[in-house]
């Protein structure tokens, strides 16, 4: 059997190809991690749809697999680092929303301030010319 990763890795043993993915997807992780902490949106969700392929991709190839312990203990490393990499990328995320959330009540604000004001305003004067005096209907 041979196997291609992302990032180039041939290999005819599933184990280390199956590593070699791993490693591609800490890679995909590394990306988001950099998009999130630019505020690059567009490209985190971009990555973040690679990445989930990648994580089904590897469920499929993992599939009745036997790593050793030297695999078990490389594979546990790196799926380490991926979490820490999500955890901050979340993290990021959470943040991005209660930004949203935010701007998004202050609009809200913005909104009904002028509603309130609007009816307050003194009605329309006529095309005729006719004066407008307050206390008048």
């Amino acid at each position: 059997m041979v196997s291609l990763f992302e990032g180039g890795a041939l290999t005819r043993d599933p184990q280390l190809a199956l590593l070699a993915g791993y490693e591609a997807l800490l890679r995909r992780c590394a990306q988001m991690l950099a998009a999130a902490r630019s505020d690059d949106w567009p490209a985190l969700l971009e990555h973040e749809s690679a990445y989930v392929d990648a994580v089904e991709h590897l469920g499929r190839v993992e599939a009745g697999l036997t790593l050793d312990a030297t695999e078990q203990e490389r594979k546990a490393e790196l799926l380490e680092r991926i979490l820490e990499h999500d955890f901050e990328v979340r993290e990021r995320l959470l943040a991005r929303r209660d930004e949203l959330g935010r701007l998004i009540a202050g609009v809200e604000r913005g909104h009904a301030a002028r509603r309130a004001y609007r009816r307050q305003l003194p009605p329309v004067l006529p095309d005729d010319g006719a004066e407008f005096i307050p206390g008048t209907p």
